[in-house]
């Protein structure tokens, strides 16, 4: 969602310009895609981890 994505943009998770004179936001695709590969190997370490536990 956008408030999903402006969380994001605030926490630095993910890269974004302000473009405009309303100070629009624009997150590239790319973005998004590296950012959710990130997070899918995140997960796969956390679930390593606790199987090794």
């Amino acid at each position: 969602s956008r408030s999903q994505a402006y969380a994001l943009v605030r926490s630095g998770q993910i890269r974004a310009i302000r473009v405009g004179g309303r100070g629009q936001w624009r997150v590239s695709l790319e973005e998004f895609d590296a950012y959710i590969a990130r997070s899918y190997e995140d997960t796969e370490r956390l679930v390593h981890q606790d199987s090794n536990s």
